[in-house]
């Protein structure tokens, strides 16, 4: 079955529930890396120690996200074995609290023609809100479907993310991958991948939430309740028991772009990322 763009639209999510708690937010922290580095001690303690200064990471909202895997629906169109998760977006209206549920009600925004040789480029928004209906977080999720360009669609007019400057990055951080090979955002489907590289892969959500840690330490001082959105273009896998180096450029006083490389095999993980953010005021 080709891919119907109005179906696709259309398509029937039911809004879920997500009930979580400080446990639940220390194993994404473990996930996005945080306790590893002894270097990193002071800055992850307060993901990862319950008590009166513990903090739920922001990234931790796209972890609460995950739902079924409904693009495997035949009728869908889809051809998922041709899926390349390619873009995350996370916009922040309120910290996550540290406990609770979440509802999440997502729905395909649009869908991009890139010609029958390219795919195409789905795009989804997801909402997460608190039990009493405030909304918490927006995510947008941008995929690549190899197999389903050439559909009649339009072409994507959509603003890609800020330029890497052409000079020498402003701030730079070394950053350990979790070494367990059991962490939480393993990818299954990693077989071949591991005899390869001794390491088992990890998926773009643990890269995003990783870079996110950096992001936060640069740019935040480490306070989460200042960031406002991030955004990543995946450029290539990260494994457990790496290395990863981020590069940060200040563009704005309330902006920076950052990229993220996998320092031993010395290939991007993260080809550009944004952040926005609240500048840093005087108590």
């Amino acid at each position: 079955m080709p891919l119907d763009y109005e179906n696709l639209i259309k398509w029937p999510f039911q809004p879920f529930t997500r009930h979580y708690d400080e446990q639940n937010l220390i194993e994404f922290a473990q996930g996005f890396g945080a306790g590893i580095d002894e270097n990193w001690i002071e800055a992850d303690n307060c993901y990862l120690k319950p008590g009166p200064l513990f903090q739920a990471l922001p990234m931790a909202a796209v972890a609460l996200t995950d739902g079924p895997f409904w693009e495997q629906d035949g009728a869908t169109g889809i051809d998922w074995r041709q899926m390349v998760h390619a873009q995350e977006s996370l916009y922040i209206h309120r910290p996550l609290p540290r406990m609770g549920g979440v509802t999440v009600s997502q729905r395909v925004a649009d869908i991009f023609d890139k010609g029958a040789e390219k795919g195409a480029e789905m795009l989804q928004t997801l909402e997460l809100s608190d039990l009493q209906g405030e909304l918490l977080a927006r995510v947008e999720v941008t995929t690549v479907l190899r197999g389903n360009g050439g559909f009649g669609g339009q072409p994507s007019n959509r603003p890609r993310l800020p330029a890497i400057p052409d000079r020498e990055p402003d701030a730079t951080q070394d950053i350990r991958t979790p070494v367990d090979p059991d962490t939480p955002f393993r990818l299954k489907a990693d077989i071949a991948l591991t005899r390869e590289t001794n390491g088992i892969m990890i998926r773009g959500l643990g890269s995003f939430g990783l870079a996110g840690r950096g992001v936060l330490w640069l740019t935040c001082a480490n306070r989460p309740e200042r960031l406002r959105m991030i955004a990543v273009r995946y450029a290539g896998p990260m494994f457990t028991a790496e290395t990863m180096r981020l590069e940060l450029w200040h563009t704005a006083p309330n902006q920076a772009v950052f990229r993220l490389q996998a320092v031993e095999r010395q290939q991007p993980v993260i080809s550009s990322g944004v952040a926005e953010f609240d500048p840093d005021v005087a108590d």
